[in-house]
């Protein structure tokens, strides 16, 4: 070997390992950067002697285990997601409170109990009745604020897609930025690892905020969908739009455009993600899961309790006559009393088969045809019908309804009847009834409507009208006025009841604790063939419990989560993170080699110096 050979080995080996020590010493001024992954020269070829002392190596290469590396960030996105349900059912399982707390809404109808108790004990005791209207007024207050806070969790998940889709935007951009970069630099040859880096970060935090899929091309760009298949980047990034609403309330829906939707727009391409199902985990996820279902269900209960506390103080039912039309047989009721969402309970035999018909009144003809969910009571068929129309023209709904051995008549005034088909004796009418929400409170009957629809006292009949009067009920539920004017009314249920009478308290009370209801299913407790049956103090409780029992399940799967995503950290981390121990190592191999090239040099020097001292 001529020492011009020799000397550029060792300059070729001398740079090399100056390569390497600079790279070791980037690893280990690294060490715990997040997103940053350990560097290791690819090495071609060992040179030894003349060639040069130590390892020959070309640009720093990253070692990644891709498919760990999606792994790690499906788990991260779900994780994501689980945080932030957990998070927020936490704050919603506070609201609703322990299921031993006095201050939950359990405790308060509880509360509610005692207070008319205590004025069953002692009607004719003005701080009695003020004591029931104080607790009745507290729990009102109680179910109003529980309400807005449910809102306004909403509105702030609402505020927080908006954010998320903003960072999402940004990242969508860094990455194209990068790649183009990471594209430009391999075509030269020159070094991507940083860059890599710097764009496997940026994914990361995306991923965090929706799940998503990377596939790598071959001049070294990625490129990124949704796990629902959409495109988020190609050659450049496309642009997510969110329509941010500034108020949100109980009848705000995704449905009716009432809460946001997120938008991507590709040149002339359109693409609803959420209607799509497009981003199914991540941040996002959670937030859009805690809006338009978790939050819209807890609202949903607060509505079904104070629904059914107003309609159970305050329904009364009143049966049908019995009427005869020559042979034919039935009932006939008068329907003046019917609010819109009262009803009429119809029950016949047909060729020896029963069935129960629930009749609600509506005045709103877009509403119909109801369905059967229109009722918790699993038992019944549900027809609605348009009762702001004339007389001629309900009867005619009804027998449409019906089958044709039920015959649907008016034989004057608001009344309608029902009769079998007499001497054809194929049917049977059973029964007949009306189920009513009365206005007056001195009308001789028990019940009362201590609660109501807003400050002006309106009756809540539970229509089915649109917006449905439940919706949001709980959001303005109120003590009725005219019972705060007058708080003789607690006790005076007609004319001449005395003031110590304690009918009517001790009717509030059974109605409050002791008659079962169904309850809807839309509450989350049962189901629409089961659904919750009880008394207005349980199914409170089971509220509470339900509450509890879904923060600690949402907590638990956010830490299982958390585990599974550390896990796959761990490993990753092993693969691609740096090794102290390891680096110091090859630094050291890395200095022995970049000294032996030296001398290596400095012996071609002297070597060249002797030979031109002979020369002279």
């Amino acid at each position: 070997m001529s020492l011009s050979t020799a000397l550029g080995a060792a300059l070729s080996g001398l740079n090399v390992a100056q390569s390497g020590i600079d790279v070791t010493a980037r690893n280990i001024a690294n060490v715990g950067t997040p997103g940053y992954t350990r560097k290791v020269p690819n090495q071609v070829n060992a040179l030894a002697g003349a060639e040069g002392i130590g390892v020959r190596r070309e640009a720093a290469q990253r070692q990644i285990d891709e498919f760990l590396q999606q792994q790690l960030r499906v788990a991260s996105a779900g994780a994501a997601s689980l945080n932030v349900k957990s998070s927020m059912l936490g704050r919603v399982d506070a609201l609703f409170g322990t299921p031993d707390s006095n201050a939950s809404i359990a405790g308060s109808i509880s509360a509610l109990a005692t207070a008319l108790q205590e004025l069953a004990g002692n009607p004719e005791q003005p701080a009695a009745r003020q004591a029931l209207l104080n607790q009745a007024g507290n729990f009102a207050a109680q179910l109003n604020t529980m309400s807005q806070t449910v809102q306004d969790m909403r509105l702030e998940a609402e505020r927080n897609i908006a954010h998320a889709v903003e960072a999402a935007n940004g990242l969508l951009k860094t990455i194209a930025e990068v790649n183009n970069q990471i594209s430009q630099r391999q075509a030269s040859n020159q070094p991507v690892g940083d860059l890599q880096d710097k764009r496997d970060m940026a994914i990361d935090e995306l991923s965090r905020l929706m799940d998503v899929k990377v596939n790598n091309r071959d001049d070294g760009t990625v490129t990124i969908f949704t796990s629902g298949g959409q495109l988020l980047l190609d050659r450049t990034p496309v642009e997510l739009s969110f329509n941010e609403q500034t108020q949100i309330d109980a009848t705000s829906s995704l449905a009716n455009g009432g809460a946001g939707t997120i938008t991507l727009s590709a040149g002339t391409t359109s693409v609803d993600l959420l209607a799509a199902g497009a981003i199914r985990s991540g941040a996002i996820a959670g937030y859009v899961e805690m809006r338009d279902t978790v939050l819209t269900q807890a609202q949903a209960q607060l509505d079904e309790l104070a629904a059914q506390l107003a309609l159970a103080l305050s329904e009364e039912t009143v049966p049908g006559e019995a009427a005869v039309d020559g042979a034919a047989e039935g009932f006939e009721i008068d329907t003046a009393a019917l609010l819109p969402g009262n009803s009429m309970t119809l029950s016949y035999t047909v060729n020896g088969v029963p069935a129960t018909v629930t009749i609600v009144r509506v005045e709103d003809p877009a509403t119909l045809p109801l369905t059967n969910a229109a009722t918790a009571n699993p038992n019944d068929t549900v027809v609605g019908v348009n009762f702001n129309q004339p007389m001629a023209d309900i009867v005619t709904a009804l027998q449409a309804a019906l089958p044709p051995e039920v015959v649907v008549s008016n034989p004057g005034g608001e009344t309608i009847r029902f009769l079998d088909d007499g001497a054809g004796a194929t049917s049977d009418i059973n029964g007949l009834s009306a189920l009513v929400t009365p206005a007056d409170l001195a009308d001789g009957t028990t019940g009362m409507a201590l609660f109501v629809d807003g400050p002006n006292g309106k009756i809540f009949s539970n229509s089915l009208d649109n917006p449905p009067q439940k919706t949001g009920f709980a959001s303005r539920i109120q003590v009725n006025p005219a019972v705060i004017a007058d708080d003789t009314l607690l006790v005076a249920y007609d004319a001449d009841v005395p003031l110590g009478d304690a009918a009517r308290a001790h009717d509030l009370i059974d109605r409050l604790t002791g008659r079962s209801r169904y309850f809807a299913p839309q509450s989350g407790l049962g189901g629409t063939a089961s659904p919750f049956n009880g008394t207005i103090d349980s199914f409170a409780r089971r509220l509470v419990s339900f509450q509890s029992s879904q923060a600690a399940n949402a907590q638990r799967d956010a830490e299982a989560q958390q585990v599974v995503s550390a896990s796959l950290q761990d490993r990753f981390d092993a693969q691609t993170g740096v090794n102290i121990d390891d680096e110091m190592s090859n630094l050291l191999l890395l200095q022995n080699a970049y000294s032996a090239n030296a001398r290596v040099i400095t012996t071609v020097k002297q070597l060249f110096d002797v030979l031109m001292s002979i020369g002279r």
